[in-house]
């Protein structure tokens, strides 16, 4: 089977896990871990739900208004580079915490992610040997970031940073175990753990907890430089009520991003969040073609929303609909020197009818831009809402987009 892990394999994995092994309390507990006996991958299940899509995401920010949830609720977006942007997602993030309560930001990419990635509220660094690869066109072990970072080298260090005041009292750590992989080791608060092998007969990720018993700021890991160390994530939090808002994109991505990544991780990584909401931000790229048609478009986007709700029979799941895109056709400085992405009729349609079919919540994201000439009359104003490339969006453009899909899940229709 190679390094991918089918949905069963990773179900008897997670079987076959220590049962009831919670989080590691210090790094000298940490470090009685080993990599076939870690803790366990709970797979919870869940009633699937047929009702309105918006209303399991309602139901819990209610049910944490009123104090008879202690849980996080968890909204995960998946996209492109409008969900990598460190604008969008942080600016819906904190819209939610500051009327719910405010936990961090979740799941990162590890190390200081792929390619043109800006954390948000956590800093990181990267020394020594490290190498990262996405699941933009490759299938792999790829995890919910759909980024993966293997180092190597006796010293090579990471170090992940609070930027919140408030720090961090929950730590977790994605690793992928596998024949021949090396050993790390934590540090934190002065202290460190000892050496956590990642060597085992059989690839699987593994998702290693840490809760220190009080608030700190920075955690390090450093390889010890016995073999190669992959790793999926890393999350920082804070115990205790209000909402996580976590989202994964990568310049370029279509929906073949979600393909890519390994179905048992992603199927893992989504039953232990147990979202309220599942967000699926594509369509840009996929409107770069020409060729594209509707009926194509509408199969994959179906497909995957299948699994998706196969992997998160709990969530509400929401389309956003592509934005406006348009490509240069013609010199001047009007919009008429301007045509709009040839796919992206074929992306939208799709994207309507595979919300209708599916029951899905739909936020049409192009009705913001107006059109080619709404679009680049963003590029006008001032501040300005979009770049000169006539795609992507400043930081207020995508803060303002954050702020109306806000608006729509918090009093749109539920349905």
């Amino acid at each position: 089977m190679g390094l991918l892990l089918t949905s069963c394999e990773a179900q008897r994995g997670a079987n076959a896990a220590v049962a009831g092994a919670g989080p590691y309390r210090s790094l000298r507990e940490l470090t009685n871990w080993r990599p076939e006996a870690g803790p366990s991958e709970a797979v919870i299940q869940q009633a699937a739900w047929t009702g309105a899509p918006l209303a399991p995401l309602r139901r819990q920010l209610q049910e944490l208004s009123s104090g008879r949830r202690r849980q996080p609720v968890h909204i995960v977006q998946f996209g492109d580079s409008h969900t990598a942007s460190p604008f969008l997602v942080p600016r819906l993030r904190e819209l939610f915490q500051a009327r719910y309560g405010a936990l961090g930001p979740g799941l990162l990419p590890p190390g200081t992610g792929p390619r043109y990635t800006r954390l948000s509220l956590a800093q990181a660094e990267q020394q020594g040997q490290w190498d990262g690869s996405t699941a933009l066109r490759t299938p792999g072990p790829f995890s919910l970031p759909g980024y993966r970072l293997r180092g190597q080298g006796a010293g090579s260090r990471l170090v992940l940073r609070s930027t919140e005041p408030e720090g961090f009292d929950r730590f977790r750590l994605e690793v992928l175990i596998q024949p021949g992989g090396g050993s790390f080791r934590l540090l934190s608060d002065g202290q460190q753990s000892g050496a956590l092998p990642t060597n085992a007969t059989h690839t699987r990720r593994v998702s290693l907890p840490y809760e220190p018993g009080r608030r700190q700021q920075e955690i390090a890991l450093e390889l010890l430089g016995d073999g190669p160390v992959e790793l999926l994530g890393w999350a920082l939090e804070r115990r205790g009520p209000g909402v996580l808002v976590e989202g994964f994109g990568i310049n370029g991505a279509t929906l073949d991003l979600l393909s890519n990544m390994d179905q048992g991780m992603l199927e893992a990584g989504l039953r232990e969040r147990q979202p309220a909401l599942v967000i699926l931000a594509f369509g840009t790229n996929e409107a770069v073609s020409s060729s594209l048609t509707a009926h194509q478009y509408a199969a994959q986007l179906t497909e995957r929303v299948r699994t998706i709700k196969s992997f998160a029979p709990g969530a509400g799941i929401m389309l956003m609909g592509a934005p406006d895109a348009a490509r240069r056709r013609g010199r001047g400085n009007g919009c008429d020197a301007w045509m709009p992405f040839p796919g992206l009729p074929a992306v939208r349609e799709a994207q309507r009818s595979v919300a209708a079919a599916q029951n899905l919540a739909f936020w049409d994201w192009s009705r913001l831009t107006g059109g080619t000439c709404g679009l680049h009359a963003g590029t006008q104003r001032n501040p300005r809402l979009v770049q000169d490339d006539h795609v992507h969006f400043t930081a207020d453009g995508y803060r303002a987009t954050a702020e109306r899909m806000f608006d729509f899940l918090m009093q749109g229709p539920a349905a």
